[in-house]
């Protein structure tokens, strides 16, 4: 016999900050000039209060990010059955960009490249290094989050 999955419950700011450290992949959604959405699965960078997102320079949602800042990311963890879920709700704004990768960008990057790439990222990085990208950032203005298998109370029909 199998034992019940966990209640589902929200994620303390310690425990949001350490899942957006892991190598989880995040789905970024834009608006498209049409209104309609886009969504894209990006490597991201959580520095406590922002995430950050590096994409290269003919990435479409930066073009999208010019014409409405609005944003939302998921990132999911699927594996595991406690299936931890963050989502950010806020503003995207163009930090720099398109450049060749340097300062605080290359800083990010070199970070990502050993989360999502392990001890051989840097040596990927190292290879496209030259080529121009942008650094954006994403600034939350509510942050949803849950762990657990249980539907949450709202969900279950009394």
């Amino acid at each position: 016999m199998t034992a019940p999955a966990p209640r589902a419950r929200p994620l303390t700011d310690d425990e949001i900050d350490a899942f957006l450290r892991t190598s989880v992949i995040a789905r970024l959604a834009t608006v498209k000039p049409d209104g309609s959405p886009y969504i894209v699965p990006v490597w991201q960078y959580w520095d406590g209060s922002s995430m950050f997102v590096i994409p290269r320079a003919r990435s479409a949602f930066v073009e999208h990010l010019r014409q409405n800042r609005q944003v939302a990311v998921s990132c999911a963890d699927d594996v595991d059955p406690a299936h931890t879920r963050v989502l950010l709700e806020g503003v995207a704004r163009v930090v720099e960009g398109p450049v060749e990768m340097q300062g605080r960008m290359l800083e990010i990057a070199n970070d990502m490249a050993v989360r999502y790439m392990g001890p051989d990222g840097p040596r990927y990085l190292a290879r496209t290094a030259k080529r121009p990208r942008y650094l954006v950032e994403i600034t939350p203005s509510r942050v949803t989050s849950w762990r657990g298998g249980e539907w949450h109370p709202r969900y279950v029909t009394p």
